[in-house]
């Protein structure tokens, strides 16, 4: 009953793992988006449930139910981050200058090809916002959406594999993915011509470790799962051994290319194109900052 009389950090992590998981409908698809073992969930929650002296939701062979008490607790959930997201705003808002601290989290190696303007969006909003601090990092999708989520980043650059309920996405230009192998692997010497499905399904495949869909299901079909990687430069690691095939985007793989250390494997049916896009949260006021990235971005881009 401690929550009831003080509310600490702890206990907000808590309460967003438990919007998370009422949100996706389950602990099972609240695994990948928070980016942490079910059983550790089932840990948080049971703490929760501990720390309130209510039972918030029925799992079991039935399935995933918030019972009267919770669905009371999750409404009052969100009325509670809806408040922290106005005194946030309202606070950003009392500041002329814009001032703080801007938090971007990019997808690795986007900001290698030169399609993603990220130098150019950026001068222009240092010109309008000099005293901010920008804070950079890069991560997993499943980490940048639940850091959106959390408000621990204003806006991150990703591949847009899949669509959240509790995100903006902003399409910024087209990318190209194909499935690799290197120079070392057996199906590097075999016609193009006599390349089929079957031989593909053969031989180890590096998946990307998150769920996909649209184009990119259908292109990793029938494939043989042996390796999750979603960081390129670990997957390249792996395919560079001739052990294994993946699929990375077209410009990331212009120097192995070059070089001829690297072949598309059934170009017209292996292949699938997302969008790099930038993801913003949807829900709460707009932050005076991103606000003002999101000019320049779309200026840039325009």
């Amino acid at each position: 009953m401690s929550m009831l009389r003080k509310i600490n950090d702890i206990d907000l992590k808590l309460l967003r793992i438990f919007q998370t998981v009422a949100d996706c409908g389950g602990f099972s698809a609240a695994e990948s988006q928070l980016n942490i073992a079910r059983s550790t969930i089932s840990t948080h929650m049971a703490d929760l449930e501990s720390r309130l002296g209510l039972t918030l939701c029925q799992r079991g062979r039935a399935g995933f139910a918030l019972t009267e008490e919770g669905k009371t607790v999750y409404d009052a959930v969100e009325e509670v981050f809806a408040v922290l997201d106005g005194f946030r705003h309202q606070v950003n808002g009392l500041h002329e200058k814009l001032t703080g601290e801007l938090n971007i989290i990019c997808s690795d190696a986007i900001v290698a090809d030169p399609r993603f303007k990220l130098t150019e969006t950026l001068d222009a909003f240092i010109a309008k916002a000099p005293d901010v601090t920008i804070n950079i990092s890069t991560n997993s999708l499943p980490e940048m959406e639940q850091a959106l989520i959390d408000g621990r980043a204003h806006i991150c650059f990703a591949p847009r594999h899949r669509d959240l309920s509790s995100l903006n996405y902003r399409p910024l230009y087209n990318e190209d993915y194909f499935l690799y192998c290197h120079a070392k692997h057996p199906l590097f010497a075999v016609e193009s011509d006599t390349l089929k499905d079957a031989d593909l399904s053969k031989h180890k495949f590096i998946h990307p470790g998150i769920q996909t869909i649209g184009q990119a299901s259908l292109a990793m079909e029938g494939l043989k799962r042996s390796a999750n990687a979603y960081i390129y430069e670990v997957r390249m690691a792996l395919v560079k051994t001739g052990q294994y095939i993946g699929f990375f985007p077209s410009h990331y793989v212009q120097p192995w290319l070059s070089k001829k250390e690297l072949r598309a494997l059934c170009p017209d049916t292996r292949h699938y194109a997302v969008d790099i896009a930038a993801l913003t949260r949807k829900t709460g006021p707009q932050d005076k900052l991103l606000k003002q990235l999101m000019i320049q971005l779309n200026q840039v881009y325009s």
